[in-house]
């Protein structure tokens, strides 16, 4: 069935594309070949993975959702310099294939790809002779790369850093330098020491678990101290690299500025407690459903007060508070419910019956809210107890007496 090496039993290939059709293509025709198939949808998800265990082959789309995949193939390449790396891509380009293969990649496959063409640049690419020639090629390339390498480091949008395992930085892109007000040369070689004096025990600290347990430890929400004293936030991901013979020889450190989302996710939370504190303390009901009324989204502790019945039960059943409209009124603000409240124009006044027995006149008001769309998709509405206004009991019976012809 399968014409692979008896040297590589069952070799492994990790697949890294966002599409879930091609995913499976790949993975059909490579199982059933005898391979052993992984595949991730991201650059930061096959980074991690080629961190933790050695693959035999990776088959590397270019267009990956969160980073180019001519960018995530030196990090491969470092992670483990000798798994060799097939590109493939709808977008063919000799701008496009040049750069890809002086950064080591093993092959370029075009979008759609042959079958057979595929299963034969895998054969070659996990031959023992293979192995050789690459282990070879990897140094040179190596050498022949560096300002190449660097040129890609600079157009990640990312921070990066190589540490080693004495905590000095070995790479850094431009981007990671500026952050501390220095160039590339100036933090190549420098300790984190030298450059984040009250911050780098506890960075050195993250790197030695990563270097001893050989893990990737992701999303580490870190702050650091700019050149100017300015605080910023970062969101870090550390994963291990490794030589030749996969012996750890450092840490990857790749960190986004977070300090707006920071800041924004901060005001968010703000609104939302000044918004808890006013719906919970208004004697009001303040509400809000899904435009079909059947999912209630907030409901304030006003309404156990005025209707006599408790929020959980709303939250279980959405339409319960009409249980309590008086039987006179029901059919009135059903049908205003479901036409008034989606345009806005819901704004009427009616009769609830507590459990206690006690009549009570409410004011209901509602207004629908809009996505960036221009679609309705929540309702939000306030209503209140006016029974104790002067008059207004007496002015609502004569209005609904002239109304429904009903007397009381």
């Amino acid at each position: 069935m399968s014409s692979i090496p008896a040297e590589h039993s069952s070799p492994s290939v990790l697949i890294v594309d966002d599409d879930p059709d091609i995913c499976q293509a790949l993975q059909d025709l490579l199982e059933h070949e005898g391979y052993v198939v992984q595949s991730v949808s991201t650059g930061r998800e096959a980074l991690a993975r080629v961190t933790q265990q050695h693959f035999h082959a990776v088959i590397l789309d270019v267009g990956l959702p969160d980073q180019d995949g001519l960018s995530v193939l030196p990090l491969l390449k470092t992670a483990d310099p000798l798994v060799p790396v097939l590109i493939l891509s709808a977008h063919v380009t000799m701008e496009r294939k040049a750069p890809a293969l002086r950064l080591g990649a093993f092959a370029w496959l075009d979008k759609p790809f042959d079958r057979e063409v595929l299963k034969a640049m895998l054969r070659q690419a996990i031959g023992p002779a293979a192995v050789a020639v690459r282990a070879e090629q990897v140094e040179r390339r190596l050498l022949q790369s560096q300002v190449e390498q660097q040129a890609l480091l600079d157009l990640i949008p990312a921070m990066v850093w190589y540490k080693d395992t004495h905590n000095r930085i070995v790479r850094a892109n431009r981007r990671a330098a500026e952050s501390i007000n220095k160039t590339v040369t100036e933090v190549e070689g420098q300790s984190t020491y030298d450059l984040y004096p009250e911050e780098a025990e506890q960075y050195y600290q993250d790197d030695l678990e990563v270097i001893t347990s050989g893990q990737p430890k992701l999303g580490i929400v870190e702050l650091y101290q700019t050149a100017s004293g300015a605080k910023r936030w970062v969101q870090t991901d550390k994963v291990p690299y490794r030589d030749a013979q996969g012996a750890v020889m450092g840490v990857l450190v790749l960190a986004q500025d977070i300090t707006e989302r920071r800041r924004a996710e901060e005001a968010l939370r703000e609104s939302h407690e000044r918004f808890r504190q006013l719906a919970e303390h208004i004697r009001e009901v303040f509400w809000m459903t899904d435009p079909t009324k059947t999912h209630m989204i907030y409901i304030s502790p006003g309404y156990e007060e005025i209707w006599g019945r408790s929020c959980t039960s709303l939250y279980a059943s959405p339409q319960s508070w009409l249980d309590a409209v008086h039987p006179e009124d029901q059919p009135r603000i059903r049908q205003a419910m479901l036409t008034q409240q989606i345009t806005g124009t819901y704004d009427v006044e009616y009769r609830i019956i507590r459990p206690d027995g006690a009549i009570r006149l409410i004011w209901d008001r509602a207004f629908p809210i809009r996505d960036q769309t221009g679609q309705v998709y929540r309702i939000a509405g306030i209503a209140e107890d006016i029974s104790d206004r002067e008059g207004i009991s007496r002015t609502h019976a004569a209005t609904h007496d002239q109304r429904d012809g009903t007397t009381h």
